[in-house]
Formats: structure tokens, C-alpha cells, sequence
């Protein structure tokens, strides 16, 4: 019996070993998959939450909208310790027009009802249909989920998106313009992209801010009003918030779905948050 007990001791203190040894690759896999920010979201996709827009209250300014998180399959109300933080938030919510003109990215906060979650928001666009992105990353499933919801609904038929290209914008005082390495987007081919950010001298910018743990977010919009890309800029992030970044943001791109793409940078300088709006367009092939 002593025999067999050194034996079993033996074995297992072996299986503690190479489970702490496979452990952390095994963490940082799943971590690299909470950062892969481009994804179709349509009718294939299986998301283990769903949205539903519960209320919006009308106020001064802003209007006050509360929305509900619950697990498919059982209903069970989704909490803050149900979600991954992602960029110094657990919920990000990305609202758009039908026109893909009018962007805003906010954080609900918790309320005391389960699962129940709000936010201000004030649209800028009447007689438009306003649709929202819950992104979030749930922490039995590891993966990043776009859950979609329709915010506004005020009219039947969406607006009829016209393709055509824009690379410079000019907000806050600041130009910003927008590059491929490639003559054109293509579906499904990444593409490297950069936008050059100068001020109205025309120097070169150096004092982005750290945005929620980047120095950018850019998210993009298909023609479809269903499909929806969030990438960072490459490169170190911020890790306090003193650190700066600039004139420079390279990111990659691969475009899901062919037709017309609205881009918005959203970047901070001298404290305010500036969005920025580019068009451009992916082809077939």
C-alpha cells in the first residue's frame, strides 16, 4: 500500500506540473481571440447573449435608453462578472444611423434591475432608423460578440447608401487622411491601412491621448447595416495616461462584405474626443 500511494502521489504531482506548464499558452490563446475585431454579423452567427431595448426615456438634451443582456437559452439576466473587460470596459456600445452618418460609442452602466443596463444617448438625425452594437466579450464562451438590437425605428425601408470614397476629413481643427497599402479594398485580403493626422499648420500630430486603452478606435459600418469591424492601431499601446502617441495610426483591414464602408477614427487630443469620418469602398475582387 505505501508503494501504491508513493506511485499515485508521484502521477499526480506529474499532471500538476504540465498543466501549469500548458496553462498560460492555453490563456494567452484565448486572449489573442478576444482582440480579432473584425467579424460579419448576420444570421450565422450563434452569440450566447441577446439584447433587448427595454426603454428610452426622453430628457433635456439626451434621452435615456436601457437595455437588457440575458443568455440565450435560459434568460438568465447577464451581470458585469458574466463579461471580460476589453479596453478598459465590459460593454461597448457602437449606435449608427441608416445613413451611416451619425456614430456614437458609449458604456452603459449597471442598474439595479438584473441584467439591466444604461446609458445617454441623443440622436442627431430625424425620421432615421438608429441600430445598436452591444460588443462584449462573455466569460463562459471567451469570444468576442457583436449582439444587435434596433434603437429607433421610424421608418420601414433603410436609407440607400451611395458608394463613394473619402480619405481627408478635417475635425477639431486637425486633418486627417486615410491610406492602403493596396490600390483597393478587397473582400475577405487584409489590407494595411494608416491615417496621417496633422494640425492646421500642417505639423504632424503627436499628442494622441490614450482612448480606452488605445490610441484610436476605429469602427466600421457596412452598406448592409449589419456588418461591423472595431480594430486598434498597431503597435505599443498606452499603459498610463501620460503616454503619447501619433502622427501615425496603422492598422489592418479586411473588408467581410463587399460595397460601401464608413469608417470613424475616435481619438482624443487636449482632452476631447474627436470622431472622425472616412468612405471608402470594397470590391469583389
Amino acid at each position: 500500500m505505501t508503494n501504491l500511494h508513493t506511485i499515485v502521489k508521484f502521477f499526480f504531482g506529474l499532471s500538476i506540473f504540465f498543466l501549469g506548464l500548458f496553462y498560460q499558452p492555453f490563456c494567452l490563446a484565448h486572449t489573442n481571440e478576444m482582440h480579432r475585431h473584425s467579424r460579419i454579423v448576420g444570421k450565422n452567427d450563434q452569440p450566447s447573449i441577446k439584447m433587448s431595448v427595454e426603454r428610452i426615456v426622453s430628457g433635456r438634451g439626451k434621452d435615456l435608453v436601457f437595455v437588457k443582456l440575458t443568455e440565450i437559452g435560459t434568460n438568465k439576466p447577464i451581470h458585469l462578472q458574466d463579461l471580460n473587460e476589453v479596453h478598459t470596459q465590459k460593454i461597448h456600445m457602437l449606435i449608427i444611423d441608416d445613413s451611416l452618418s451619425d456614430y456614437s460609442h458609449v458604456h452603459p452602466v449597471a442598474t439595479e434591475e438584473p441584467g439591466v443596463y444604461q446609458f445617454s444617448w441623443k440622436p442627431k438625425k430625424k425620421d432615421a432608423n438608429y441600430r445598436i452594437w452591444a460588443d462584449l466579450v462573455p466569460v463562459n464562451t471567451m469570444k468576442q460578440e457583436y449582439i444587435i438590437a434596433d434603437l429607433y425605428k421610424s421608418k420601414s425601408n433603410f436609407a440607400q447608401i451611395i458608394p463613394r470614397i473619402t480619405t481627408e476629413s478635417v475635425v477639431g481643427g486637425y486633418k486627417f487622411k486615410l491610406s492602403f497599402d493596396k490600390p483597393k479594398l478587397e473582400l475577405g485580403k487584409a489590407t494595411m491601412g494608416k491615417i496621417d493626422i496633422t494640425d492646421a499648420q500642417g505639423n504632424p500630430v503627436h499628442n494622441l491621448e490614450p482612448i480606452m486603452g488605445a490610441y484610436a478606435h476605429i469602427v466600421g459600418f457596412s452598406d448592409d447595416f449589419n456588418t461591423v469591424m472595431h480594430v486598434h492601431p498597431m503597435g505599443t499601446e498606452p499603459s498610463q495616461a501620460t503616454d503619447r502617441g501619433g502622427p501615425e495610426l496603422n492598422f489592418h483591414i479586411e473588408p467581410q462584405k463587399a460595397g460601401a464602408i464608413k469608417l470613424f477614427a475616435q481619438v482624443k487630443i487636449d482632452g476631447k474626443e474627436l470622431f472622425v469620418p472616412f468612405s471608402y469602398y470594397a470590391s469583389v475582387g
